[in-house]
Protein backbone atom coordinates (compact mmCIF):
# COMPACT_ATOMS: atom_id res chain seq x y z
CA UNK A 1 0.00 0.00 0.00
CA UNK A 2 1.28 3.81 -0.86
CA UNK A 3 0.11 5.01 3.14
CA UNK A 4 -0.72 3.45 6.06
CA UNK A 5 -3.17 5.89 6.54
CA UNK A 6 -5.03 4.61 3.69
CA UNK A 7 -5.22 1.04 5.37
CA UNK A 8 -8.69 -0.25 6.11
CA UNK A 9 -8.91 -2.76 8.52
CA UNK A 10 -5.37 -2.67 9.71
CA UNK A 11 -6.35 -2.50 13.29
CA UNK A 12 -8.91 -5.34 13.07
CA UNK A 13 -6.15 -7.30 10.95
CA UNK A 14 -3.42 -6.43 13.82
CA UNK A 15 -5.94 -7.57 16.47
CA UNK A 16 -6.24 -11.24 14.53
CA UNK A 17 -3.14 -11.95 13.07
CA UNK A 18 -0.84 -10.17 15.61
CA UNK A 19 2.99 -10.52 14.87
CA UNK A 20 2.32 -12.86 11.84
CA UNK A 21 0.75 -9.75 10.17
CA UNK A 22 3.54 -8.03 7.68
CA UNK A 23 2.23 -4.16 6.80
CA UNK A 24 4.22 -3.03 3.81
CA UNK A 25 3.77 1.28 2.76
CA UNK A 26 5.26 2.73 0.75
CA UNK A 27 5.37 6.29 2.86
CA UNK A 28 7.31 4.17 5.49
CA UNK A 29 10.10 2.87 3.43
CA UNK A 30 8.79 -0.35 3.35
CA UNK A 31 8.30 -1.35 -0.25
CA UNK A 32 7.36 -5.50 -0.70
CA UNK A 33 9.93 -7.42 -2.07
CA UNK A 34 8.06 -9.78 -4.15
CA UNK A 35 10.90 -11.93 -5.19
CA UNK A 36 11.91 -12.51 -1.64
CA UNK A 37 8.84 -12.79 0.29
CA UNK A 38 7.61 -15.51 -1.99
CA UNK A 39 10.97 -17.50 -2.42
CA UNK A 40 10.72 -17.50 1.19
CA UNK A 41 7.11 -18.95 1.16
CA UNK A 42 7.20 -23.11 1.44
CA UNK A 43 5.73 -25.14 -1.47
CA UNK A 44 1.99 -25.67 -0.76
CA UNK A 45 1.06 -22.04 0.37
CA UNK A 46 -1.76 -20.33 -1.11
CA UNK A 47 -1.85 -17.17 -1.14
CA UNK A 48 -4.05 -14.17 -1.82
CA UNK A 49 -2.68 -11.07 -3.21
CA UNK A 50 -5.22 -7.78 -4.39
CA UNK A 51 -3.81 -4.50 -5.08
CA UNK A 52 -3.57 -2.49 -9.00
CA UNK A 53 -2.61 -4.38 -11.82
CA UNK A 54 1.16 -3.35 -12.08
CA UNK A 55 1.16 -5.00 -8.62
CA UNK A 56 -0.46 -8.29 -9.52
CA UNK A 57 1.27 -8.70 -12.85
CA UNK A 58 4.23 -7.93 -10.57
CA UNK A 59 3.35 -10.72 -8.15
CA UNK A 60 2.01 -13.37 -10.60
CA UNK A 61 5.82 -13.09 -12.24
CA UNK A 62 7.40 -13.46 -8.31
CA UNK A 63 5.63 -16.21 -7.84
CA UNK A 64 5.85 -17.90 -10.84
CA UNK A 65 9.63 -17.30 -10.42
CA UNK A 66 9.80 -18.87 -6.77
CA UNK A 67 8.45 -22.42 -8.78
CA UNK A 68 5.14 -22.05 -7.00
CA UNK A 69 2.15 -23.21 -9.25
CA UNK A 70 -0.62 -20.53 -10.53
CA UNK A 71 -3.20 -21.94 -9.24
CA UNK A 72 -2.11 -21.17 -5.66
CA UNK A 73 -1.80 -17.61 -6.25
CA UNK A 74 -5.20 -15.84 -5.90
CA UNK A 75 -6.26 -12.50 -6.33
CA UNK A 76 -8.48 -10.11 -7.26
CA UNK A 77 -8.31 -6.45 -8.49
CA UNK A 78 -9.00 -3.09 -7.55
CA UNK A 79 -10.02 -2.09 -10.29
CA UNK A 80 -7.37 -1.52 -13.84
CA UNK A 81 -6.01 1.57 -14.57
CA UNK A 82 -4.07 -0.19 -17.69
CA UNK A 83 -1.21 0.85 -18.51
CA UNK A 84 -1.73 3.39 -21.35
CA UNK A 85 -4.00 6.22 -20.24
CA UNK A 86 -7.75 6.11 -20.39
CA UNK A 87 -9.12 7.75 -23.33
CA UNK A 88 -11.67 7.32 -26.62
CA UNK A 89 -10.86 4.40 -28.84
CA UNK A 90 -12.75 2.89 -31.79
CA UNK A 91 -13.92 -0.50 -32.67
CA UNK A 92 -15.41 -1.94 -35.77
CA UNK A 93 -17.19 -4.92 -36.31
CA UNK A 94 -15.82 -7.79 -38.37
CA UNK A 95 -17.68 -7.98 -42.17
CA UNK A 96 -20.27 -5.24 -41.40
CA UNK A 97 -20.03 -0.90 -41.82
CA UNK A 98 -20.46 -0.83 -38.09
CA UNK A 99 -17.98 1.46 -36.17
CA UNK A 100 -18.41 2.35 -32.93
CA UNK A 101 -16.60 4.97 -30.20
CA UNK A 102 -16.16 3.54 -26.93
CA UNK A 103 -15.70 6.99 -24.69
CA UNK A 104 -13.24 7.53 -22.01
CA UNK A 105 -16.12 6.72 -19.16
CA UNK A 106 -17.50 3.27 -20.81
CA UNK A 107 -16.41 0.11 -21.24
CA UNK A 108 -16.52 -1.51 -24.74
CA UNK A 109 -18.48 -4.28 -23.55
CA UNK A 110 -21.18 -1.66 -22.20
CA UNK A 111 -21.27 0.48 -25.01
CA UNK A 112 -21.40 -3.31 -27.92
CA UNK A 113 -24.47 -3.67 -25.76
CA UNK A 114 -25.87 -1.26 -25.82
CA UNK A 115 -25.63 -1.27 -29.64
CA UNK A 116 -27.41 -4.18 -29.90
CA UNK A 117 -24.10 -6.50 -30.29
CA UNK A 118 -24.47 -8.82 -27.36
CA UNK A 119 -21.34 -9.78 -25.15
CA UNK A 120 -22.21 -11.94 -22.85
CA UNK A 121 -20.33 -10.59 -18.98
CA UNK A 122 -19.36 -12.54 -16.02
CA UNK A 123 -17.37 -10.78 -13.37
CA UNK A 124 -17.00 -7.26 -14.96
CA UNK A 125 -13.36 -7.02 -13.73
CA UNK A 126 -11.63 -8.78 -16.04
CA UNK A 127 -11.08 -11.90 -14.37
CA UNK A 128 -13.30 -14.67 -15.60
CA UNK A 129 -12.56 -13.91 -19.85
CA UNK A 130 -16.38 -14.91 -20.71
CA UNK A 131 -16.45 -11.49 -22.30
CA UNK A 132 -13.28 -12.26 -24.15
CA UNK A 133 -14.03 -11.71 -28.28
CA UNK A 134 -11.36 -12.20 -31.13
CA UNK A 135 -9.53 -9.40 -32.51
CA UNK A 136 -8.90 -9.50 -36.18
CA UNK A 137 -7.24 -6.37 -36.83
CA UNK A 138 -5.56 -3.87 -34.62
CA UNK A 139 -4.85 -0.40 -35.90
CA UNK A 140 -3.01 1.26 -32.99
CA UNK A 141 -2.25 -0.99 -29.02
CA UNK A 142 -4.30 -2.78 -26.56
CA UNK A 143 -4.27 -2.23 -23.18
CA UNK A 144 -4.88 -5.47 -21.28
CA UNK A 145 -6.40 -4.58 -18.45
CA UNK A 146 -7.51 -8.32 -17.17
CA UNK A 147 -5.80 -10.96 -15.30
CA UNK A 148 -7.54 -13.83 -17.03
CA UNK A 149 -5.52 -13.94 -20.26
CA UNK A 150 -1.72 -14.64 -20.03
CA UNK A 151 1.27 -12.49 -20.90
CA UNK A 152 1.97 -14.59 -23.91
CA UNK A 153 -1.77 -14.44 -24.68
CA UNK A 154 -1.98 -10.69 -24.06
CA UNK A 155 0.91 -10.23 -26.35
CA UNK A 156 -0.77 -11.97 -29.01
CA UNK A 157 -3.18 -9.46 -29.78
CA UNK A 158 -5.95 -12.29 -30.96
CA UNK A 159 -8.13 -11.53 -27.90
CA UNK A 160 -9.67 -8.86 -25.76
CA UNK A 161 -12.01 -8.68 -22.74
CA UNK A 162 -14.58 -6.36 -23.42
CA UNK A 163 -15.00 -5.33 -19.86
CA UNK A 164 -12.06 -3.73 -18.69
CA UNK A 165 -9.77 -3.90 -21.75
CA UNK A 166 -9.04 -0.80 -24.11
CA UNK A 167 -7.08 0.27 -27.15
CA UNK A 168 -5.47 3.40 -28.64
CA UNK A 169 -6.37 3.89 -32.07
CA UNK A 170 -9.09 1.14 -33.64
CA UNK A 171 -9.74 -2.35 -33.41
CA UNK A 172 -11.63 -4.90 -35.38
CA UNK A 173 -13.43 -7.39 -33.62
CA UNK A 174 -15.49 -10.41 -34.34
CA UNK A 175 -18.38 -10.30 -32.24
CA UNK A 176 -19.85 -13.64 -34.26
CA UNK A 177 -22.80 -11.20 -35.61
CA UNK A 178 -23.80 -12.46 -39.38
CA UNK A 179 -25.13 -10.58 -41.56
CA UNK A 180 -27.54 -13.33 -42.20
CA UNK A 181 -28.52 -13.61 -38.61
CA UNK A 182 -29.71 -9.95 -38.60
Amino acid sequence: MRSLADAAYLDDLASLLGDRLLVHASDEGKRLDLDALFASLPKGTLTLFCGPMRMLDAARHAWIGAGHPLADLRYETFGSSGTLPTEAFRVRLKDSDVELEIPRERSMLDVLNASGFEVIPDCKRGEGGLCAIDVVALDGEIDHRDVFFSDHQKSSNAKICACVSRARGTITVDTLLRADAV
